[in-house]
């Protein structure tokens, strides 16, 4: 019998034994991922013209798989690969943002799956493949799911060699594929740049492979791979990203480089998030995500294809993702761009009648940059949504209007203020600030009056949609207290809308915001503004439509008297 060494450290796996699915492999890949998305992400966001110049691809694909790390890190120690790569795919699939982050997280869920079901690197990366892409009601190339493709077409290829070549094979035909996509894309190509979502999964890839490397030679502690450590040109750790960029290093005459490089990016969702590049492609102005759970089985699958189908027809960029979660039970994530917000909704309402409707998200996708400041603003009322989110609020939907919306969580408002992409963000309404934690600067509006009022102010002073300020920013509380301070809010019906409101203005009301039930009369509004015209002539109306049943009327008006503010009651 060989004696071993007593001092010498015990030999890992070989690279024929690691498997994609091994424990310390998905933990390493899951850590290495998230760090090298979490330090590419302003890199990547500058890309980011497909299919809309919203310059948060890179972000949305941080983001959704932080998200899976974390679950990652908090499974047992003993949970196997196939667990934890169910873990990482179900907190993804939660967490998504964005066009990209659900589409990765159907990747994943393609790849849990099929670990789950057992086979090669090559057979896991094929499912991942398939599921992503259909997820996308109207699939377009040149973009992740082509990256995807290819991955798994030359995992296949090499699928005789062991994991390690499959895994590599599958980044550098990822690799590729990024390369080749301006040359598939039109607006990749009149902007000089790569596709970001491909991109991002470059990196996931190769932080695959690094993972693997890593735990063929013996590092099984599940950390990542230490820093500097790299693959293919790539360093996973430290996020540079040459080998993606090595094409126009050896092209002078490129138009533009494909991925600048990105200074150190802080934590926080919203440092350095870079600059809208291109033109908007696709036809939704606002982005509506929402998760639905309902019963598992055969007709789980039925039900993802009758809402990819509905959603296409009010709005672009569908994706829906999820299934099977296990214990009877479905989840599925649904994304739409539309400018019929209320169509789209009504929708995710009909595929919930037999299930749950949770982390119901609005925003406004026509944004110039990352705002100084952003603003998370929870409404229950369905049509002041879309309203609230032109005006630059990420929009959190509760209450049972068009369906029951499951209670609002910390981290359902932690997931908008992220998404808000800002450096400083206000947390409005009184259950969202409830559960609002630092930094998120918590401001209570017991009303949507007070949302309405709270949002314009403060766009009066700060710009909402990443349009660089001016000046150092004010103090958001400051501003929004000021506002709220003087505003009077009546709820009343209808009909006895124009004496309420002739009772509470006079000369010194400035603004007065009327938010209307489905039911008020067509010529409400102008019954209010002829009150106003003998009243207050100098003041403004803004009326806004809530969607909500009946015939309500909540009024908010707003004075000022002179030398300050006069202070009216909430």
């Amino acid at each position: 019998m060989t004696e071993v060494d007593s001092g010498s450290r015990a030999a890992g796996p070989s690279p024929a034994q690691v498997r994609l699915e091994d424990p310390a492999v998905v933990r390493a890949w899951a850590a290495g991922a998230s760090a090298a998305l979490r330090r590419e992400r302003a890199a990547i966001d500058r890309v980011n013209v497909f299919p809309v110049a919203d310059a948060d691809t890179g972000t949305n694909l941080s983001l959704t798989l932080r998200e899976g790390e974390l679950a990652v890190r908090a499974a047992p120690e003993g949970a196997t690969g196939a667990q934890l790569l169910a873990a990482l795919a179900r907190a993804a699939l939660l967490g998504a943002r964005g066009n990209s982050g659900v589409i990765l997280s159907e990747w994943l869920r393609g790849l849990a799956v099929a670990a789950r079901r057992g086979g090669t690197a090559a057979d896991l990366l094929g499912h991942a493949a398939a599921s992503a892409r259909s997820a996308v009601e109207r699939p377009a190339e040149g973009t992740i799911l082509t990256a995807a493709d290819a991955a798994a077409t030359a995992a296949r290829s090499a699928q005789d060699g062991g994991t390690l070549p499959t895994v590599t094979a599958a980044a550098d035909a990822a690799r590729e594929a990024a390369r080749a996509s301006r040359d598939v894309l039109d607006a990749l190509r009149t902007a000089g740049v790569l596709d970001a979502g491909a991109l991002g999964l470059v990196l996931v890839l190769d932080a695959l492979v690094v993972a693997v490397r890593h735990v063929a030679v013996g590092d099984v502690t599940g950390a990542g791979p230490a820093d500097g450590a790299s693959v293919g040109g790539v360093s996973v750790v430290r996020g540079t990203m040459d080998a993606v960029t090595l094409d126009q290093l050896l092209d002078p005459a490129a138009a533009a480089p494909v991925v600048p490089v990105a200074e150190p990016a802080g934590e926080t969702a919203g440092e350095s998030a870079g600059e809208t590049v291109g033109e908007t492609v696709g036809h939704g102005a606002l982005e509506l995500m929402f998760v639905l759970g309902g019963p598992s089985g055969d007709a789980a699958d039925a039900v993802a294809d009758g809402l990819r189908a509905a959603l296409a027809e009010v709005g672009d960029s569908v994706v829906v993702v999820g299934g099977d979660a296990g214990a009877g039970a479905a989840v599925w994530q649904g994304h739409v761009h539309t400018d019929r917000l209320d169509q789209a909704l009504a929708v995710a309402a009909a595929a919930a009648r037999t299930g749950s409707l949770s982390q119901v998200h609005v925003r406004h996708l026509e944004a110039a940059g990352r705002p100084e400041w952003g603003v998370v603003a929870a409404t229950g009322a369905p049509a002041l949504a879309a309203e609230l989110a032109r005006a630059g609020a990420v929009v959190l939907l509760t209450g049972g209007v068009p369906a029951a919306v499951d209670p609002l969580t910390a981290d359902d408002v932690a997931r908008a203020a992220a998404s808000t992409g800002a450096r400083r963000v206000l947390v409005l309404g009184d259950e969202a600030a409830a559960l609002a934690v630092e930094p998120a600067v918590a401001v209570a509006a017991p009303t949507d009056v007070h949302a309405v009022v709270a949002l314009a102010a403060l766009g009066t002073v700060v710009p909402l949609d990443g349009t660089p300020a001016d000046a150092e920013p004010p103090d958001a509380r400051a501003v929004v207290a000021e506002a709220l301070a003087a505003l009077t809010v009546l709820a009343t019906r209808a009909e006895p809308a124009p004496d309420a409101l002739r009772a509470a203005c006079d000369g010194a009301t400035t603004v007065v915001t009327a938010l209307l039930g489905a039911d008020v009369p067509p010529d409400l509004p102008d019954a209010l503004a002829a009150v106003l015209a003998a009243h207050a002539p100098e003041a403004e109306l803004v009326a806004l439509p809530t969607g909500l049943p009946g015939d309500g009327v909540h009024l908010g008006v707003e004075r000022v008297v002179d030398g300050g503010t006069e202070e009216g009651t909430a």
